[in-house]
């Protein structure tokens, strides 16, 4: 799912690419700016304007599926059921053979990736204000209204508490039952999604141009100004670092809130809500810019790779599970790198 699990640590146990050497790209001749989800048969799931597309890990397409365009990434269940948001309102529920299982209807468009807790319990955010609990056979469970638009993704802590950012300035924490535990008010909206690090810390952007660090009590930690908005979903590394992108600089940040190094693309790393780092099991760092380029970084800001695309990098890059890296382009393709 959207950052790699359900705490959006957007940290891999496998290798993504150590060259940069591109394994095949698939067209999709349709535009596919939001991220996209692997399963564990290495089968990649991504949408296009109206299209659902499944595609083989030899980069043969497997199937497609009609939908309205959607506007979210996918989140893969258990039973390999995906999930995926749209336009039309709609959450479509998808079964693997690419057939639709059933669609709940919300309010108004779902632009966020959902996240499914351990019960098959979907999570996802709609731009009508609010968060959904939906079980695995597509019943509300329940909803909870925030005082605006759901852009940002749930994460969802060991505990089960549901964290969520909204249009109204507000990090929002909901019990699993969907009453509040608490929410933090930022200065600007939360397009950004949560991520969560072992020692609960919640880290999340605003709009406001800041990285906020925030404890499991609704406490605020420290916050960190990056010069701009903050759309791109932390990620955190496996010794608490935090990274994310800020205008045209990826920052990598100690859990005290004092950075560590950043590194300057010359392109917006923030481009898209949909923009986050990935980070590999060696400790690279794998992200896009609106320069159309894709970096790998090692872990003290190195660069190690750049490869060039024909357009504007927004989408989230995703580690396979065995190995390999995945990132979609403006250019209407897919591409795949050898790990």
């Amino acid at each position: 799912m959207d950052g790699h699990d359900l705490q959006h640590t957007g940290r891999s146990l496998s290798i993504g690419s150590r060259t940069g050497t591109l394994k095949w790209s698939f067209e999709t001749g349709r535009s596919i700016a939001f991220s996209l989800a692997v399963d564990s048969e290495g089968t990649i799931y991504i949408g296009g304007s109206g299209k659902l597309y499944a595609i083989l890990p030899d980069g043969t397409l497997k199937w497609s599926c009609k939908t309205d365009r959607l506007d979210s990434s996918p989140a893969i269940g258990s039973d390999g059921s995906l999930y995926v948001g749209s336009s039309d309102d709609k959450l479509y529920a998808i079964s693997p053979n690419g057939t639709v299982k059933w669609t709940y209807q919300a309010g108004d468009e779902i632009s966020t990736s959902p996240a499914i807790a351990p019960d098959g319990t979907v999570y996802v955010g709609s731009d009508d204000g609010k968060l959904y609990a939906i079980d695995s056979e597509g019943r509300l469970k329940w909803s909870y209204r925030t005082g605006g638009g759901v852009g940002s993704s749930p994460a969802i802590a060991p505990d089960g508490t549901v964290y969520v950012g909204s249009d109204d300035d507000r990090l929002y924490a909901i019990h699993p039952n969907g009453t509040l535990k608490w929410s933090y008010r930022t200065g600007n909206t939360v397009e950004s999604s949560p991520a969560i690090a072992p020692d609960g810390t919640v880290y999340v952007g605003s709009d406001d141009g800041k990285l906020y660090a925030i404890d499991s009590e609704g406490h605020l930690k420290w916050s960190f100004a990056t010069g701009d908005d903050v759309w791109s979903d932390p990620a955190i590394g496996k010794d608490g670092t935090v990274y994310v992108g800020g205008n045209t600089r990826l920052y990598a940040i100690h859990p005290n809130g004092t950075v560590k190094w950043s590194y300057e693309t010359e392109g917006s790393v923030d481009c898209s809500v949909d923009s986050s780092p990935a980070i590999d099991s060696d400790g690279t760092i794998y992200f896009g810019s609106d320069n159309h380029k894709i970096y790998a970084l090692d872990s003290d800001g190195s660069l190690e790779w750049s490869y060039k695309t024909g357009d504007m990098v927004e989408s989230a890059l995703v580690i396979g599970p065995r190995g390999g890296l995945y990132v979609a382009s403006d250019d209407l393709c897919l591409y795949a790198f050898w790990k």
